[in-house]
């Protein structure tokens, strides 16, 4: 800096060019500005210091500092650049490479696994779901629940027992009843049954099927029979505490150890004497069972998901794209300007919905439509395969559910011959919940037992299910009818099988066999009666009138020969009176002599002139 000795004063720029000159350089980002302004600034001064436009803060910087771009991101406003090479194989791009591990396989946290319900009421909430609206699922558990339970019986030696029961099954609806729970245990993998007992008449009143949502049990080791308690819901917490009328009226209904618990906050314990539960255990030492749509959640995820993309193409293929080119390529082609396109898409707009709309332009104006034909993916093949692991999971051949579109009904025998097994086993599962939880108490409250040999028996009646034919039996059955002919060594087989592979009763056919019969003869007698009837008694009978019988004649039996002079039925003899009566014979009143004997059949009297003499007579009476 020159220094002028005269004035005695420095020569060189003020504090006023320094602090201009300063300005003029590049704004500079400090640490107090990057944390005064928000996320979305700061990102943005970010953006501008790579540019250029701001210099950093860390540093003095003058207008001839030509600074890289990665040397204006400043470490005040917060955001350092890191560069990484992921590669599989090791061998990175630089010293920020970082080698990535691979996944490690488990079956429990799969993708598709993490969005499957965890508790137990949602998992119950998709089963219905999935019941309600998928058909496969809706089909195959109805099949299951009421095929096999079609007919219910029930066999008891003693008759007077056998009435018992019957009734308390009309009473009880027991056949419906065993198909609500059976659509329980194939659906939701287990049903809790509660019985009331009618005390006053030693039978149950009715079957009640509880929610498995507020059901829970608890098992120990050494116990029997599990722990069932019931969690009070939001109505029944409502009937409890209310004081409204309606409330208290069912309140009135309801047992004094449920309010109890209910108002203690407890759940409330149920007796095993009048709670079943049936469950469908994956494994023998599972406390709950599991529906039968459970393992089929993440293929009927996967046929929802297809469906919904089907349903965004559907909603864009309505009308194929309309495409209009307007002006052609090249240095001299036609280059339309805003104003054009703006022009033509009004005249389009009004061609619309013009059904005889004519343009006339030149060859630089296209139209084409565009379909969706070749850029939509084809997913018949994934739904097809969908489908069948469906199938597999439910348990149900495709030959019931489709009408074996690829299998004939023929070659399904053996599918069918197997579901039929599984159907046998869920039948001796529910005969043996009916007879130790639904008949054996009842049996002990009305003291059925039988003394045979000195020993107390309990008597529980037999449960007879209807026959189940799931393939064609007509090869079958007459195979059976052809063992069943013959006489002694010739006959192989016998009535009572041809009856039971044909779903009926050998000794149920024979009583019905005989009431017919009974029925036919009566018939005959009635058709009999009626036209021994007059027309005036004919004309006063009625549908519902007993046809009377004939009167017999006092001292006169049916079936024996007229007396003498008597015509048949009772018609005086021809001529009237005592014609054709024979009064000869002993005094005394007893039987006429026979008649003489008829002459030869040569006509004529025999040499001797008499004829024969008549036998005697019978002795006179005394």
């Amino acid at each position: 800096m020159a220094v002028n000795k005269t004035a005695k004063m420095w020569v060189g720029p003020s504090n006023s060019d320094q602090y201009l000159g300063s300005r003029s350089t590049v704004p500079q980002v400090s640490a107090i500005m990057s944390k005064s302004v928000s996320d979305i600034r700061r990102q943005s001064i970010s953006g501008e210091v790579d540019q250029g436009l701001f210099r950093d803060g860390s540093g003095p910087t003058t207008k001839d500092d030509h600074a890289t771009a990665n040397g204006r991101v400043v470490a005040s406003v917060g955001l350092n650049k890191y560069a990484q090479v992921v590669s599989s194989s090791g061998i990175g791009g630089g010293g920020g490479s970082v080698k990535q591990i691979p996944e490690v396989y488990s079956p429990l946290w799969l993708n598709s696994n993490l969005n499957l319900p965890r508790d137990r009421a949602t998992i119950n909430a998709w089963c219905r779901s999935f019941y309600a609206l998928n058909p496969f699922v809706h089909n195959a558990i109805n099949l299951h629940s009421t095929y096999p339970i079609s007919k219910l019986n029930i066999k008891c030696p003693n008759k007077d027992i056998e009435k018992f029961f019957n009734d308390m099954i009309e009473e009880i609806d027991l056949m419906n009843i065993c198909v609500q729970i059976a659509q329980e245990y194939w659906l939701l993998g287990e049903s809790f049954v509660y019985a009331e007992l009618d005390e006053s008449r030693g039978k149950w009143s009715r079957l009640m099927i509880q929610n498995p949502d507020y059901m829970i049990v608890k098992r120990t080791v050494v116990a029997n029979e599990p722990i069932i308690m019931l969690r009070p819901d939001e109505n029944l917490k409502k009937i409890i505490f209310s004081n409204r009328p309606t409330d208290i009226e069912q309140r009135k209904q309801l047992n004094n150890h449920i309010i109890d618990s209910v108002k203690r906050g407890e759940n409330i314990p149920l007796d095993n004497f009048h709670v079943s539960h049936l469950a469908r255990r994956i494994s023998p030492y599972e406390i709950r069972g599991t529906g039968l749509p459970v393992c089929i959640f993440r293929q009927l995820m996967l046929f929802d998901k297809l469906r919904e993309s089907k349903y965004a193409q559907a909603d864009n293929m309505i009308n194929p794209l309309t495409l209009v080119k307007i002006g052609s390529d090249g240095p001299e082609g036609l280059h339309p300007t805003f104003a054009d396109l703006e022009h033509w898409r009004s005249v389009f707009e009004d061609a619309q919905y013009d059904k005889d709309f004519k343009i006339f332009t030149h060859a630089g104006i296209a139209v084409e439509r565009v379909g969706y034909g070749q850029g939509i993916y084809d997913i018949s093949g994934d739904i097809t395969q969908i489908i069948k692991e469906i199938y597999v999971g439910l348990q149900v051949p495709p030959v019931l559910m489709d009408g074996g579109a690829d299998t004939t009904y023929a070659n399904g025998g053996v599918a069918l011959d197997v579901l039929r097994q599984r159907y046998m086993q869920f039948r001796n599962m529910m005969s043996m919940w009916l007879k130790r939880k639904i008949f054996a108490p009842i049996s002990k409250i009305q003291g059925f037992y039988d003394y045979s040999g000195g020993e107390k028996q309990l008597i529980v009646p037999d449960i007879d299910w209807n026959h189940m034919s799931l393939f064609d039996a007509g090869d079958y059955i007459n195979g059976l009818v052809t063992l069943t002919q013959g006489e002694d060594a010739a006959k192989r087989a016998s009535l009572h099988t041809l009856y039971r592979s044909l779903g009926l009763e050998f000794e149920d056919e024979i009583r019905k066999m005989r009431k017919e019969a009974i029925q036919l003869a009566i018939n005959k007698k009635e058709k009999a009666a009626l036209e021994a009837m007059d027309l005036v008694s004919l004309r006063a009978l009625d549908e519902e009138d007993e046809i009377p019988e004939p009167e017999v004649q006092p001292g006169a039996q049916q079936g024996e020969p007229p007396l003498p002079g008597e015509a048949t039925g009772g018609a005086p003899p021809p001529g009237g009176g005592l014609a054709g009566l024979d009064l000869g014979g002993m005094p005394g009143g007893g039987a006429p002599p026979p008649p003489p004997p008829a002459p030869p059949p040569s006509g004529g009297a025999p040499e001797g002139g008499a004829p024969p003499a008549a036998p005697p007579g019978p002795p006179p009476a005394p």
